[in-house]
């Protein structure tokens, strides 16, 4: 058994070394470049793709009206957020998948596929909401935006 968890132990860390090694090799160097699309230092994915939308409604020229209508909704949606999490931290059970006895995995993953699925259908609905906001045209300078950059 102890050979096992030695054995284990030494493969997880094998696998995370070379992981941690390939990711630094793509990762740009953020002291001496800069971000190409938003002329700001390096954050990761979730900068690039809020920079992304923004741009694409810039290009799509909305008004200010539609500027607020879209306020309101992203308002809404991190409200929804909000009481999600209240709900999760309200139920007081944080699901064990780690045991002595080794992973519950299906449980796992279904509680990730559950996450996402909820995170995946809180977009969708957001862009809904702002294609329903703009018009026909706009639509289409919008969608072009995006596909573009």
């Amino acid at each position: 058994m102890k050979v096992l968890k030695t054995l284990a132990i030494v493969t997880i860390s094998g696998i995370m070394a070379t992981t941690a090694v390939s990711a630094e090799s793509v990762k740009p160097d953020c002291k001496t470049s800069k971000c190409e699309r938003s002329g700001k230092h390096y954050k990761g994915g979730k900068a690039h793709k809020m920079f992304k939308i923004k741009s694409a409604l810039k290009a799509a020229n909305i008004t200010s009206e539609q500027k607020a209508s879209i306020k309101e909704a992203r308002k809404a949606m991190k409200a929804t957020m909000r009481a999600k999490r209240e709900e999760m931290k309200a139920s007081g059970t944080r699901p064990k998948f780690i045991t002595m006895d080794g992973v519950d995995r299906e449980g796992m993953i279904a509680k990730s596929v559950e996450r996402a699925t909820f995170k995946a259908n809180m977009k969708a609905d957001m862009m809904e909401k702002v294609l329903a906001i703009l018009t026909p045209e706009q639509r289409v300078q919008f969608v072009q935006a995006l596909q573009t950059k």
